[in-house]
C-alpha cells in the first residue's frame, strides 16, 4: 500500500490573485528596483573617485609647477 499524499490549499478567488500579483509582479519589480539602486549608488561612487583623483592630480600638476 503506497502512502501517498495530496495536500490541498482551500483559498478565495482574492487570495490566489494576491498570490499571483506577489510572484509575478511584485518580485521582479522589487528586484528591478534594487538593482536600480545599486547602480545609482554606484554610479554615485565613481563620480566621487573621478572628482577626488581629478582634483588630486589637478593639485599635483600646481605643485610641480611651482
Amino acid at each position: 500500500m503506497d502512502n501517498k499524499k495530496i495536500e490541498v490549499k482551500i483559498q478565495s478567488s482574492w487570495q490566489y490573485y494576491l498570490d499571483v500579483i506577489k510572484k509575478k509582479l511584485i518580485k521582479p519589480i522589487l528586484g528591478i528596483l534594487i538593482l536600480l539602486g545599486v547602480l545609482y549608488i554606484g554610479f554615485y561612487i565613481l563620480l566621487f573617485l573621478l572628482l577626488f583623483f581629478g582634483i588630486r592630480y589637478f593639485v599635483n600638476n600646481l605643485k610641480r609647477k611651482i
